[in-house]
């Protein structure tokens, strides 16, 4: 459940689901202990990465206020969309390429397994394997690092809570509410040329949101 862009949509959306899902995102939305979870995440991000957050919450709000349709998933927090894995929750090793570069993804698990013998995650790039108790939060740039986590046994259960925001959500806003296409097509040839400047060193913008 998000408020995205990339993947086709013409602009910022509402992602949607068939009615019978729908209903059981709202249950889980309005789930208190999920929406406690929800601000935990967004404090977390405004305590270890506080200009981080302020970019996430100011675009979200931006995004909110310039249609007011896009329904935010949780109230206090920051992240524009969320992932809900239930029961024997396993990744394989991938990136979210869609998501911002220099951006953090939250991620919450809980449940009942032994966190010493599984359920790790695992940050390929990094050559680490972590251990990940039940209820506990991390952040991590999950555009950038290969991430996965190792499985559990059958008879155990684990869950798992993703918070994050698509990277188009942001380009969306520096652009002027279009899409790169649209902007690049209208823009004069000293703007497209400075927005270019831009992209290749967006690595430096990225460090300057992580340092503080």
């Amino acid at each position: 459940m998000a408020v995205s862009f990339g993947g086709g949509q013409q602009h910022p959306a509402n992602l949607s689901h068939p009615p019978h899902i729908n209903a059981v995102l709202q249950q889980l939305r309005e789930d208190p202990a999920i929406q406690e979870v929800a601000r935990r995440v967004d404090y977390l991000l405004k305590c270890y990465f506080p200009k981080l957050h302020r970019l996430y919450t100011n675009v979200l709000d931006d995004l909110c206020q310039e249609n007011p349709s896009l329904t935010p998933n949780f109230p206090k927090c920051c992240f524009a969309a969320s992932s809900f894995n239930f029961k024997h929750a396993v990744t394989f090793p991938h990136y979210d390429s869609l998501n911002l570069l220099f951006g953090q993804c939250a991620v919450f698990n809980c449940g009942t397994f032994d966190y010493k013998k599984g359920g790790h995650l695992v940050l390929w790039d990094l050559k680490l394997i972590i251990e990940f108790p039940p209820g506990c939060v991390i952040l991590l740039p999950s555009a950038l690092l290969r991430h996965s986590n190792t499985a559990i046994s059958p008879h155990e259960i684990r869950h798992s809570l993703t918070f994050f925001s698509a990277s188009g959500l942001f380009r969306w806003r520096h652009n002027n509410s279009m899409s790169d296409k649209d902007f690049l097509t209208a823009a004069r040839p000293e703007v497209r040329a400075a927005w270019r400047r831009y992209k290749e060193d967006l690595w430096r913008t990225g460090l300057d949101f992580l340092n503080d």
